[in-house]
């Protein structure tokens, strides 16, 4: 799996081992003598994890300089393609493009299992600057949402506070996967960002806001998807 520009989707595999039985036959008749031989063959299995970006929803700028809702992708457009490529990023923002308070992007995402093998998969959002006492990052708010109890609704699985692109933040983990997934099998998950409008106010007479500090600032973080091998079948 590799990644993708800001949000990136990082895959780490494992694998199966596929025995084929095997005979040998020797047989021996007085003076005649006769031997066969059969080839031994191991196999690996595969493990091919792919995502792909079924919706997205855009609140940012329009060409008046507003906030506009938008759907830029819905469940009816063709899916867009995050297994094998580091170009694109899942939130759809391209170059030039800024985000104010008050900008928000949701992804809606499908991980889908095409190997030989199941696996458990868990998320991390993580910051991918160095310097991540930046204001924008603290200000940003990250939200990871699954069908974690499996039970078709959807739930809030991060922390869902402010400055999680900064801190980094896991959902779930090795132990306590968010997904799990057999062969031919797909999850769905959503992932948002949010630039939170904290509004303005006067100091000493001076009209201000806390927003203020972000302008201008460059934040790049990575959305990490881990997935691993099931070793064994679990316990009922």
């Amino acid at each position: 799996m590799r990644s993708a520009n800001r949000s990136r989707a990082l895959i780490t595999s494992g694998a199966a081992i596929l025995l084929c039985a095997v005979a040998i036959i020797g047989m021996t008749f007085a003076l005649f003598t006769d031997t066969k031989n059969v080839n031994h063959h191991l196999r690996a299995g595969d493990m091919t994890i792919t995502l792909r970006r079924t919706e997205l929803v855009k609140t940012a700028l329009d060409s008046t300089g507003k906030l506009v809702e938008s759907k830029v992708q819905s469940a009816t457009d063709p899916v867009v393609d995050f297994t094998d490529t580091d170009d694109d990023n899942v939130f759809g923002i391209v170059d030039g493009e800024k985000i104010v308070p008050g900008s928000k992007y949701v992804a809606t995402m499908q991980i889908a299992n095409e190997s030989d093998v199941a696996f458990k998969y868990w998320i991390k959002v993580e910051c991918n600057d160095a310097d991540v006492e930046k204001q924008l990052a603290d200000q940003l708010l990250i939200n990871v949402y699954t069908d974690k109890d499996g039970d078709g609704v959807i739930n809030t699985d991060s922390e869902g506070n402010e400055g999680t692109v900064a801190k980094g933040v896991f959902v779930g983990s090795a132990n306590d996967h968010i997904g799990m997934l057999g062969i031919n099998e797909s999850d769905t998950f959503i992932v948002s960002v949010e630039f939170i409008d904290k509004g303005y106010g006067y100091e000493n007479g001076v009209l201000t806001s806390a927003n203020n500090g972000a302008k201008n600032e460059l934040v790049e973080f990575d959305l990490v998807v881990y997935a691993v091998q099931i070793a064994a079948a679990p316990t009922p």
